[in-house]
């Protein structure tokens, strides 16, 4: 099973009412915008690793919302933050 987490060196802030994705050192190369399932997402790596089937419980059981689009959900989360080095599994 792999396991997800977020690297340290990053965090969300809130930034004019959306939380975006920053780097503590240095600059990220995109503005990351973190929808209200993707804060949640995040919350969830920053306390431990967490696995896909982990993150699609979480969100069931937090969001009224179906698998499918929950899984679409994690897939572009997944995606985004692997793509500009946020994560690590």
């Amino acid at each position: 099973m792999l396991f997800v987490r977020i690297k340290d060196g990053f965090s969300v802030k809130n930034l004019d009412g959306q939380y975006t994705v920053v780097a503590d050192k240095g600059e990220l190369e995109n503005t990351i915008v973190l929808t209200d399932t993707a804060l949640f997402l995040w919350n969830l790596l920053k306390e431990k690793n967490v696995s896909k089937t982990e993150m699609l419980n979480a969100i069931l059981d937090n969001f009224d919302i179906s698998t499918v689009l929950a899984l679409g959900n994690i897939d572009v989360f997944l995606r985004t933050m692997k793509e500009n080095g946020i994560t690590e599994d």
